[in-house]
């Protein structure tokens, strides 16, 4: 009884496809690891700015006549919304650039 094993040409593209698929997991490993740092040194300062813009704009929250002004209430709500706005654009524009990147739709 004679066993016949794979064809090279099988195993050779097996290897292939599983070497390109493990440096791709290395590739998306070390462009996760190389964003920590950059996260911890931005998001407490983004934090300080919007709290600083945030009492700031509490200073001037009233008129002289010690009622509250509403007038730059808009503005203020924008500005806090900013950095929530900022990240979610950011998760939408990675998330379209690595479908890209991937072959698939962006839609």
């Amino acid at each position: 009884m004679m066993s016949t094993g794979a064809r090279s040409t099988v195993v050779n593209r097996t290897h292939r496809v599983i070497r390109e698929k493990a440096n791709t997991m290395r590739e998306q490993r070390d462009r996760r690891r190389s964003l920590w740092l950059p996260l911890m040194i931005f998001s407490p300062l983004l934090l300080g700015v919007c709290y600083a813009g945030w009492m700031l704009a509490a200073n001037y929250d009233t008129a002289s006549t010690g009622m509250p002004d509403s007038s730059d209430q808009l503005f203020i709500m924008l500005v806090w919304s900013l950095p929530i706005t900022a990240a979610i654009l950011g998760s939408v524009w990675l998330r379209r650039e690595r479908l890209a990147r991937d072959g698939g739709d962006s839609r």
